[in-house]
């Protein structure tokens, strides 16, 4: 059974990474921390775009943190940020846009790396 933490997102989808072997399972509180991400945060931005949102990284372990060159604080590690996967610059935009009207955001960076780009969102 797949656990929903909001309308289009589930808790599988929050934990997936390309390292399993580096993810923990998270605790109570890590999941609710994510629940509250994706009901205050991340639904509304799919609600406002109209379309689905992928999610490159959600909850870190602190082993697959350490791996990915997370900053020790990362609130990933709380299960409190995300980074959503864009396929060019300027979807990349209209997301950080949307994101920074939102009052539960509290830091919003838009990323990229070589051939990737990447909005990430935390509370």
């Amino acid at each position: 059974m797949t656990m929903r933490l909001s309308r289009n997102f589930t808790l599988a989808e929050m934990v997936a990474t390309s390292h399993p072997r580096l993810q923990d399972t998270p605790r109570l509180a890590v999941i609710q921390n994510l629940q509250r991400l994706c009901v205050l945060v991340l639904q509304p931005l799919r609600d406002t775009l109209g379309a689905p949102v992928y999610i490159n990284s959600g909850y870190r372990s602190e082993r697959l943190n350490a791996r990915v060159g997370g900053v020790l604080n990362s609130r990933h590690l709380q299960g409190k940020a995300a980074d959503i996967h864009c396929d060019n610059l300027d979807y990349a935009k209209v997301i950080f846009d949307i994101l920074k009207q939102n009052p539960n955001v509290d830091k919003v960076l838009l990323e990229r790396k070589r051939h990737s780009t990447w909005v990430h969102v935390q509370m």
